[in-house]
């Protein structure tokens, strides 16, 4: 067993060397995005405070600051909003029929998962995650079962963890280190699991002495899908001391049944762990222009309110003071008269540095999709007057730039969520009971947040363009418009703009109700048809009532 054990942990060694080699080609530049955007995330080392006074010492424009927070909720509101459904669930198939047994089932369903995420910290979690993307582009945490919320969302800062991809892109490996007092071990993992280290720190009383523990979560290459065991499930998740004594003790050997790993990427390339490039990536260069010409501008208006001066004096000075408020002495011989003057005239362009200020920040405004989500951002370029069409069709264009990572979201963010929230439902026994049709069938998700809604609204200009075209045709030619199938019209129009189910029939209640209009169509023609033999028999009928054949006679009635 021990043996078993140091072989563990010597793979586990060289898979972080692996990680760590692949990470320190991103730690410097990890490091300039939080100095210059956002100083309060990410952690590089072990022993970092937040009170450090070097803090927040560059940042003398906030432009990139509050447009990562706009990013950040939009995102939040757009993706995975708290207050309103951003998700659907149904069955996969082209040939799925869902009874409604089946539909109140999967309703239900979605229902509690909504309760269940909002009792739990997942969206407290989304949320660091969207600000993680914007920033560094990649996010990395986990989402555990938890005996009193169901689930529960971990977030790791930048800098703490390290990630590796298996041959099909995907995340499957992650280690990170943080650090914890005695007190937290031995409650977490038990006082027989720990350390002769930490066990003396504990007899002794020294609760609060901080250590370091590792924690490794990757995918078992021999694992067991049906294993109760959780050293033989699919998802390892090993925890040791870092300083331990023995190379062969582990804290805690476990695993998990479905991933617990979520670490989506803003733009992920084949054959790297981390993104390759996020907003802040792409702003960074003007952020930095931005607190460079800041702080020309404060110069320039300082030295217009308080300029250099230029007095006589009883010595020289060697060199001149040009500083805002800089005073230099010369002899009284130099000059043509006494007292103080001006160095030299001071008259700053600051338009056009304003100007230019106002473009660089325009630029990272684009960069962090600033005017995405506050469209009364739109630039106007100069202009009064703007359209509702444009604003709409500019709405279009920069949903579709953002439509790959909405892409990226679901695959490596909100589907591991939901299949996991699902997962731990199932195991907690609090899924409601299934019906029969449904045992075996495959589910799927649709998302139906604001912007999925809206990429799926772009497709609607062109329905009404259509529609709108056909129209202008019918005034040549009539029957232009008898092309149109009004019916798969409204069906795909609502499929792209994602209204209540409830609003438009079932096809088959639509069929139902043609042939109902057709037999009461049938049935007014046969009424109709049938008026003037009933008329004539009425007459006969009242001839033989009177018992005179009129027809022999020959007389009119």
């Amino acid at each position: 067993m021990a043996t078993r054990d140091r072989q563990l942990r010597e793979a586990l060694a060289h898979r972080k060397k692996s990680m760590d080699a692949e990470y320190s080609h991103w730690e410097p530049h990890f490091r300039e995005l939080r100095e210059w955007v956002s100083p309060s995330r990410g952690r590089f080392n072990a022993g970092e405070k937040r009170t450090d006074p070097s803090i927040n010492k560059r940042i003398l424009d906030s432009t990139a600051t509050m447009a990562l927070r706009t990013l950040r909720a939009g995102l939040m509101s757009g993706v995975t909003s708290p207050s309103r459904p951003w998700f659907r669930l149904g069955l996969r198939g082209p040939d799925s029929e869902e009874s409604h047994a089946v539909k109140s089932w999967l309703y239900e369903v979605q229902r509690r998962m909504y309760e269940i995420m909002r009792g739990s910290n997942i969206y407290r979690t989304l949320d660091t995650c969207y600000g993680d993307l914007g920033l560094y582009g990649t996010f990395c945490g986990m989402v555990v079962p938890d005996y009193e919320d169901v689930l529960r969302g971990h977030h790791f800062q930048v800098g703490s963890y390290r990630i590796a991809e298996d041959g099909s892109g995907r995340v499957i490996a992650m280690q990170r280190e943080m650090q914890m007092p005695v007190r937290s071990i031995v409650e977490t993992w038990g006082i027989e699991n720990v350390s002769d280290r930490i066990k003396r720190e504990w007899d002794r009383g020294d609760y609060y002495a901080i250590h370091t523990v590792c924690h490794s979560v990757e995918k078992r290459a021999d694992a067991d899908p049906r294993a109760l065991k959780a050293s033989r499930k699919p998802w390892a998740s090993v925890y040791w001391e870092k300083a331990g004594e023995s190379a062969d003790e582990f804290l805690q050997i476990g695993g998990h049944a479905v991933k617990p790993l979520v670490a989506p990427r803003w733009d992920a390339v084949e054959g790297e762990a981390w993104s390759s490039s996020s907003p802040g990536m792409v702003a960074l260069g003007d952020v930095r222009s931005l607190q460079v010409m800041q702080q020309e501008k404060a110069i320039a208006v300082q030295k217009m309110h308080n300029p250099p001066l230029i007095g006589s004096g009883i010595t020289a000075r060697d060199t001149a003071r040009n500083i805002p408020g800089g005073v230099t002495l010369v002899n009284v011989a130099d000059l043509r008269t006494s007292g103080l003057r001006p160095i030299y005239e001071v008259k700053p362009d600051i338009q056009g540095l304003l100007l230019d200020i106002q473009d660089t920040q325009r630029r990272v405004d684009a960069a962090f999709y600033r005017d995405l989500f506050q469209m009364a951002a739109i630039s106007l370029e100069g202009r009064s007057q703007i359209t509702a069409r444009e604003i709409a069709e500019r709405h279009e264009e920069k949903l579709m730039a953002l439509g790959p990572v909405l892409e990226s979201l679901d695959h490596e963010l909100l589907q591991p969520l939901i299949e996991g929230c699902f997962a731990f439902m199932q195991d907690a026994d609090i899924l409601p009971p299934a019906p029969d049709d449904i045992v075996g069938a495959p589910i799927k998700v649709e998302y139906v947040s604001m912007l999925a809604q809206a990429q799926k609204a772009v497709g609607v200009g062109a329905i009404e363009r259509t529609v709108g075209f056909a129209g202008s045709m019918a005034q040549l030619d009539p029957e232009a418009v008898s092309m149109l199938d009004t019916e798969a019209i409204i069906r795909e129009f609502a499929d792209q703009v994602g209204p209540p189910p409830n609003m438009l029939r079932s096809p088959e209640e639509m069929e139902a109700r043609r042939k109902a209009s057709q037999q009461a169509a049938q049935q007014a023609q046969m009424v109709e048809a049938a008026q003037p033999l009933a008329g004539a028999a009425k007459l006969i009928a009242e001839t033989q009532a009177l018992g005179v054949d009129a027809l022999q006679r020959g007389m009119p009635l």
